[in-house]
């Protein structure tokens, strides 16, 4: 049965620049609600994957490029089942838009760690409304990082951006010139 094959958290990689994928590993995290799951490389060269679960968010590592994960276990990193947003900036330092502290879908937050995932000792709200969720983002390459999120996909329809530096983070507020919050990109009518 080729659905039961994909029932896990599954990583596929390219060899030809996309033109093919093909499956390379798959992790087994315990009570995943959707498979919306990112991987950051460590610095030691594991892959840390982490997935969306109905406590908030799993995590599974591996040590042979995909290939194998351990057994998925809480992350403690919590959440509201709601996709959030990893990656490693140019800096080293690794950005996780996640909610915290929130009452549902609430308190969109941007956190930076400096020691690899360890701890997200800096912490900035971008959006503290109920309902924003699915974050995604870039860095520029002046270090200009670019989120945007949805908000009240059904009442508000809306599709904002938040633009923030690693120092506004470190900060927990807009302080840089470029920061701004709650842009509205797009709004269905």
């Amino acid at each position: 049965n080729r659905l039961e094959e994909e029932r896990f958290s599954n990583v596929y990689i390219s060899d030809d620049q996309g033109k093919t994928f093909r499956l390379q590993g798959r992790a087994d995290v315990p009570d995943r609600a959707f498979d919306e799951h990112m991987i950051v490389e460590k610095k030691d060269g594991s892959l840390w994957m982490l997935v969306r679960t109905k406590y908030g968010i799993g995590e599974s590592y591996s040590f042979d490029k995909g290939k194998t994960w351990t057994p998925g276990r809480d992350s403690g990193l919590g959440g509201p089942n709601s996709r959030f947003f990893i990656r490693r900036l140019q800096s080293g330092n690794l950005l996780l838009v996640n909610h915290l502290n929130f009452t549902g879908r609430s308190h969109l937050t941007a956190m930076l760690s400096e020691d690899d995932g360890m701890t997200w000792k800096y912490k900035m709200t971008i959006d503290e409304r109920s309902r924003v969720s699915y974050p995604d983002g870039v860095q520029a390459e002046d270090g200009t990082v670019y989120i945007i999120y949805d908000r009240e996909r059904y009442d508000a329809k809306e599709i904002l951006m938040a633009v923030i530096t690693e120092e506004d983070i470190r900060q927990g507020r807009c302080v840089t010139e470029k920061a701004r919050l709650k842009m509205i990109v797009n709004k269905m009518k």
